[in-house]
């Protein structure tokens, strides 16, 4: 968070809620109904839940936070520290790209892929840091696109776009980091990891970029978790064409551009305290929407959101293992604590980085490629036998309502 003309952030701590874990609340009527997908941050395991909270598939993967399912069934995955891997419905790698992947990426089409990477060894950006604060060297990060084969199509290193921030965002520079140790002494220092970029988004075609050519189709949506910043670079032009958040958010993850035209934020509250999900209007930089709840509502690092198509709002609030749908009157619909507990080496206790619910439609090819799974010893109340997958996951889902 900006205080005083100085960048303040905070250790992390876990939210921990006592009761269940699993679906504590479900109101059908008022949810979007589909699949969720996510897995312990840094864990060996993507699950595919119903709204019951049954897990009705999963993939293996390796020290993983964020995936995604792709038209075609695959599973895209991350590597946090080796790269990329897709594999088929059943886990079997079909690609893998080696590399220092950082934090996200974007599926654009089947030869293109949107990625974060990190160079840590970067020369240091003069003038960037307070005096006697700079580091040796500084870790950096990049936008890239590569094709199938793995070509770089091209780049955008941030570290030549400062001045830009300094423009748009009212970047303070030389910049004061101060860090909140634990019984609230606060301590200067200097950041080797200078921005921080949590999130690339390839925009997608809105009314807010038909009406303002920043936001047109194509440009590139990030998030600079260390600097309170999201913005938009344009490829095209070599320039980073907007920017917001400096004294606004707190250690922000996952701005996404829905489809009306709006940015949705998970605003952490890294220093402040408490989190909220918002969301701004970036024409004209205005909040039209928020959900927080200071008593029961704080992740200080990792979560995102994500908006469904009924107008609902999915919330991963990373650091307290939780999944959760609210509606635009704020009234929670779905509510879902992580049960997985050790998953892989070096994970996260119960953390879900991200979710990402999916439609029927959305999945089908997954549960296509297990239609020949039979099924013994299942039947319906009618005394009707269930023979295949498709058949079992249609009666546990219909029958409990979900």
């Amino acid at each position: 968070m900006f205080v005083d003309g100085k960048i303040l952030t905070a250790p992390p701590r876990d939210r921990l809620s006592p009761g269940a874990r699993g679906v504590r609340t479900h109101k059908p009527e008022k949810c979007f109904r589909g699949y969720t997908l996510f897995s312990t941050a840094f864990g060996d395991t993507e699950f595919l839940i119903d709204m019951n909270g049954m897990v009705v598939h999963t993939w293996p993967v390796h020290h993983s936070q964020y995936a995604e399912i792709l038209p075609n069934g695959h599973l895209l995955a991350d590597d946090y520290f080796g790269g990329l891997i897709e594999m088929d419905a059943l886990g079997k790698e079909v690609w893998r790209w080696d590399g220092r992947y950082h934090h996200d990426f974007h599926f654009v089409n089947d030869d293109t892929i949107v990625f974060l990477i990190q160079r840590p060894k970067d020369s240091v950006l003069p003038g960037f840091y307070a005096e006697g604060h700079a580091p040796e060297v500084m870790a950096s990060d990049v936008i890239i696109a590569i094709n199938r084969k793995g070509d770089a199509l091209w780049e955008f290193p941030f570290k030549d776009h400062v001045q830009e921030l300094h423009d748009l965002a009212g970047l303070p520079l030389p910049v004061h980091y101060t860090f909140m140790k634990s019984g609230g002494e606060i301590v200067e220092r200097g950041n080797a990891d200078w921005a921080h970029c949590n999130t690339i988004e390839v925009l997608p075609d809105t009314p807010a970029g038909r009406l303002d050519k920043r936001f047109r189709a194509g440009n590139l949506l990030f998030s600079f978790r260390s600097l309170d910043i999201i913005g938009v670079a344009d490829r095209e032009l070599n320039k980073i064409v907007w920017a917001w958040g400096l004294g606004v958010l707190d250690g922000q993850h996952q701005p996404i551009m829905t489809p009306q035209g709006t940015i949705l934020i998970f605003d952490n509250g890294t220093a402040r305290g408490w989190s909220a999900a918002v969301e701004i209007d970036p024409i004209t930089n205005k909040e039209v929407w928020r959900y927080e709840d200071r008593a029961g509502f704080f992740s200080p690092y990792r979560s995102g959101v994500q908006r469904l198509p009924n107008g609902n709002t999915l919330i991963a609030e990373s650091d307290a293992g939780r999944i959760f749908e609210v509606t635009r009157d704020k009234e929670i619909v779905w509510d879902y604590y992580n049960p997985f507990l050790g998953r892989g080496d070096g994970h996260q206790g119960t953390h879900v980085y991200r979710a990402t619910r999916y439609t029927d439609e959305q999945v089908a090819a997954v549960f296509e490629a297990r239609k020949g799974e039979t099924v013994n010893a299942v039947g319906d109340m009618m005394i009707r036998p269930v023979r295949t997958f498709p058949e079992a996951l249609k009666l546990y889902r219909d029958g409990q309502g979900g």
